[in-house]
């Protein structure tokens, strides 16, 4: 058989990952298969192996051109406000539109950059995929913004903050309660840019007084009890690698058990899923939140001292992960399949609605009194700590101390 012409080879590969795109935004990246792959393009799995090797070859080069259609989009979309004035007004709407053009369903390759975030299959080509997105974005916000020196120094948590929302928003964009929470959130971010003061938080307030968190799953367990075994194995699956990696076999092959224990705890599998997400939130809540506190006198708390404590919490080391680089999968994988699964949805929001309330009412001994951490300083650091976590562990940087440091100045007002 003659060799396959290079301009072929070209042609069927553009065609694969196009197919390989629309396949991904659709269903998920975890749902991609060779042989779905190859049905949707009319040709054998060997034509893909062929092309790309193993799977890991064929998401990298789906991720490649991801990157490259979302520089394209970057380039059209500052191209087409180019000389709209720098207002606060102004600037909300743009980021609102952002954010709106960003989980429609036409951006696909937007798709690919969350679910490479989240991935548990971290290489060094996948790390330095995810730098070089992530300096793309910040570079053409930094870019848009420099006409002023204030605001093109807050591009990067700008960048930070829309990273995380973007999750949020893909699976809660058309709640109203969203909404006024995320402009609300998004208005104080951008007045402390402009060196402007926060306004009272009414939005979250309001939603946190009628807010009513379930009960935790593991409440009234007995420690040895077989319940409270799969809701453990099942908060460290998903954890690791997302709501997607939990199933039935997944959980009970570690429990050592049949595939008929959990339907004997749970009316369904839908309920234990449930339950396990809220498992590993209140199970892995990291304690300096309601009393990880220095020891001595509290009023003594500074910033390095406050630093030391957040330093394990955004841990990448596999060993030894953080609190919030697993927490901050987890807000993903749920968002991200809330948008395939309205019956998520409620749950997506009771994770984004309370945002920085550890933070906001547990910080006295934490945070050193000179921060005024008000409300919405509180949900700006949160989302902020979550997102640079999340870019920490994908792309393999660690955050250090003095990155912690730097944002909490820029990020939270101190007193007069």
């Amino acid at each position: 058989m003659p060799p396959i012409p290079a301009t072929s080879r070209t042609a069927d590969a553009e065609q694969i990952i196009n197919a390989a795109i629309d396949h991904a935004s659709a269903h998920g990246l975890h749902n991609l298969t060779m042989r779905d792959l190859a049905q949707a393009v009319g040709k054998s799995t060997t034509v893909i192996v062929n092309l790309f090797g193993a799977k890991s070859g064929l998401v990298h080069a789906i991720g490649e051109e991801a990157l490259r259609r979302d520089a394209d989009f970057h380039t059209s979309f500052f191209q087409s406000v180019a000389d709209l004035p720098l207002s606060r007004d102004n600037l909300m709407v743009l980021v609102r539109h952002y954010l709106r053009r960003r989980v429609s369903d036409d951006c696909g390759f937007a798709r690919i950059w969350e679910a490479l975030l989240i991935d548990s299959e971290i290489t060094t080509e996948r790390q330095d995929l995810i730098r070089r997105w992530a300096a793309m974005r910040k570079t053409a916000w930094r870019d848009h913004l420099s006409a002023d020196s204030r605001l093109a120094a807050f591009a990067d948590p700008l960048v930070d903050w829309t990273t995380i929302e973007q999750f949020y928003a893909g699976a809660l964009l058309d709640r109203l309660d969203y909404q006024v929470i995320a402009d609300e959130g998004l208005g104080g971010l951008i007045d402390r840019a402009f060196g402007q003061s926060d306004g009272p938080a009414t939005a979250t307030f309001w939603y946190r007084e009628n807010l009513i968190l379930p009960q935790a799953p593991a409440a009234g367990l007995e420690p040895d009890s077989m319940r409270l075994k799969l809701l453990n194995i099942a908060a460290d699956q998903i954890l690791a690698r997302g709501v997607t990696a939990l199933t039935n076999r997944s959980v009970s092959a570690v429990a050592g058990t049949s595939t008929s224990t959990i339907a004997y705890h749970w009316p369904d599998m839908r309920r234990f899923v449930l339950d396990a997400v809220w498992h590993s939130v209140f199970r892995d809540m990291p304690r300096y939140l309601a009393g990880q506190q220095p020891e001595g006198d509290p009023a003594a708390a500074d910033l390095d001292s406050w630093a030391r404590i957040m330093a394990p919490t955004v841990s990448i080391q596999p060993d030894a992960e953080g609190f919030y680089v697993k927490y901050v999968r987890l807000i993903a994988s749920v968002c991200m399949e809330a948008r395939r699964d309205p019956s998520l949805r409620d749950l997506a929001m009771l994770l984004r609605g309370p945002e920085g309330g550890g933070t906001y009412y547990n910080s006295a001994g934490v945070w050193p009194a000179e921060f005024d951490l008000n409300r919405l300083a509180a949900t700006r650091f949160a989302l902020w700590v979550k997102a640079a976590a999340l870019m920490a562990c994908a792309s393999g940087t660690a955050l250090s101390e003095a990155d912690l440091r730097a944002a909490a100045l820029q990020l939270v007002p101190r007193h007069a």
